[in-house]
């Protein structure tokens, strides 16, 4: 399923911007359609020569570890991708009683792609709409 040299769709979309409304063009990507859980298995079970109900199996069962784990302060290194870590945003407290799970504004997940991914980043080509 992956290729060597991988491309990326683009759109470009025309905008008036400013006060001197002057067109502008604007470059985005074209997003692919997303692809789900089941797809992902079937593409796994293609590259494995696995059955698919042992990779659906070993799939979910590691969904279900790695959300307990990052949700338990764990970061999960997930192979040449990267990491996926619980990080908050809490604001600053003047005492130290003012401190603690009460100032926590919002939870989220974090994601740190490897170096390995960051490099294979570099190697996306891009193909407009218009080409």
């Amino acid at each position: 399923m992956a290729s060597l040299n991988p491309t990326m769709k683009l759109k470009i979309s025309e905008r008036t911007c400013g006060i001197d409304k002057k067109v502008r063009y604007y470059t985005s990507i074209n997003r692919a359609p997303e692809i789900n859980d089941e797809n992902l298995i079937k593409y796994a079970t293609n590259d494995s020569g696995m059955r698919i109900e042992q990779i659906a199996s070993v799939y979910r069962s590691l969904i279900t570890q790695v959300q307990e784990l990052v949700c338990n302060g764990h970061s999960v290194q997930l192979g040449d991708m990267g990491t996926l870590y619980f990080k908050i945003h809490a604001k600053i407290s003047e005492e130290q009683a003012d401190a603690g799970g009460s100032a926590v504004k919002s939870k989220r997940i974090g994601f740190r792609a490897s170096k390995t991914l960051r490099q294979k980043l570099q190697t996306v080509n891009f193909v407009s709409e218009t080409e």
